[in-house]
């Protein structure tokens, strides 16, 4: 190795190896430096075409939305070889038009470059463009959630309203552009989901009332949506039962379910069979006031779940009065069309019922309120005795001046 390293030869083809090898990476640079322009040459001279170049706008942004601007356009140098070769490579030079002392409307101007070496001409395409400058306007708009898929979710689940957080973004744009805002919409897919998720990252998108989508831009761009699931559910009132009897004096005014209803949760199938939730029972003996009594809701057989799990029963209770009702006619109900039928006891075919209640349940009372009647279907030809029936008011008790009527029939 150390006669190898003290030979001039090798020295020498070392040398011309790396000399290669430096070659072959400056051209390959070339080349990609290259890829997006076009070269010819004259003599010393060297022209260039650049594709792509991105144009810059100069303007006062806080003021004015520009239109009808391209992002790239064509530049062309012409110069020493040297001098478009390093410009190619390095590329550190601007296009850009120049809108800062150009006021609102529609103008045409002109395309420009800084940066370049004097010794270059260059030529840009296209030279003018033909612009529009609008007055800046911000408004603030609250988001709504637009559901993609909602198909997807599996039968009897449904999507409770969202929680959108912020509930409100910032849409900048044209003045013009800004005015046919619409809607602003969260875009939430909710494919395969069958419980509730939350969408960090939800993009905000504009519309017009067309529903095109305007090009403006949106602070935040994105939103956070809790989408809530819901399995299927359903509505289901609550009756109470009694057991007991009040304290003497006492009668039972009103016993209301609060709240009235529950959500009961489980499958079709079983919620189809479930009416209403009826087997929470009160103990009357144990009430001597206004009282209100909680109770677990008792969950249905082969149901979920219940909301809320609990519910109260406001009883209302008032001192009992009594009241009595004169002269309600007897009916008749079964006699037959050849038969006729006299009173002997009560002779004028009226009772006396005396309800008891409270006062507030017995203000209103009167004869409209009962139905008093005598069955004769069984009763024979001649003299009879045949109970006295009576329907009327729920929650009150009565007692009749005759508890049976004396009757012939002929």
């Amino acid at each position: 190795m150390d006669k190898w390293l003290k030979s001039p030869w090798f020295i020498r083809v070392l040398s011309f190896l790396l000399t290669l090898l430096l070659f072959a990476s400056v051209n390959l640079d070339e080349g990609n430096t290259r890829s997006d322009s076009t070269f010819f040459s004259e003599g010393n001279n060297e022209l260039a075409t650049m594709n792509n170049v991105p144009l810059q706008v100069y303007m006062d942004e806080t003021k004015y939305v520009v239109k009808n601007v391209p992002e790239n356009v064509t530049v062309t140098v012409e110069g020493p070889n040297s001098v478009v070769t390093k410009t190619i490579r390095q590329k550190n030079f601007d296009v850009f038009i120049d809108l800062e002392d150009v006021e609102a409307g529609t103008h045409t101007v002109p395309i420009q470059a800084s940066g370049l070496a004097n010794q270059l001409s260059v030529y840009i395409q296209p030279e003018n463009i033909e612009i529009t400058l609008e007055e800046r306007l911000t408004e603030t708009f609250e988001v709504e959630t637009d559901f993609m898929n909602r198909k997807s979710i599996e039968d009897g689940y449904t999507i409770d309203e969202p929680t959108i957080t912020p509930s409100e973004v910032q849409v900048t744009g044209s003045k013009s552009e800004v005015s046919k805002v619409s809607l602003v919409k969260a875009i939430v897919d909710v494919t395969g989901k069958s419980e509730t998720f939350t969408k960090k990252e939800a993009p905000v998108k504009v519309y017009d009332e067309q529903g095109n989508e305007l090009n403006v831009f949106v602070e935040p761009s994105s939103v956070k949506v809790k989408v809530p699931i819901v399995p299927p559910h359903k509505e289901v009132p609550i009756e109470f039962q009694t057991q007991g009897e009040l304290q003497g004096g006492l009668s039972l005014k009103s016993i209301t379910a609060n709240p009235s209803s529950v959500e009961v949760y489980g499958s079709n199938d079983v919620l189809d069979n479930i009416e209403s939730l009826n087997n929470i029972s009160i103990d009357l003996s144990q009430v001597n006031q206004d009282t209100t009594l909680t109770f677990d809701v008792p969950m249905p057989s082969k149901a979920n779940r219940v909301e809320p799990k609990t519910v109260e029963a406001v009883v209302e209770v008032e001192n009992t009065i009594e009241k009595t009702v004169n002269n309600v006619e007897l009916e008749v109900e079964n006699l037959q069309q050849d038969q006729s039928i006299t009173f002997i006891s009560p002779e004028d075919q009226t009772i006396d019922i005396t309800v008891t209640g409270t006062e507030s349940s017995l203000a209103e009372i009167s004869a409209e309120d009962f139905n008093a009647f005598i069955d004769v279907q069984e009763a024979e030809t001649g003299e009879s005795s045949v109970p006295i029936e009576v329907d009327g008011p729920e929650n009150l008790d009565w007692q009749l001046s005759n508890e049976e009527a004396q009757i012939r029939i002929e």
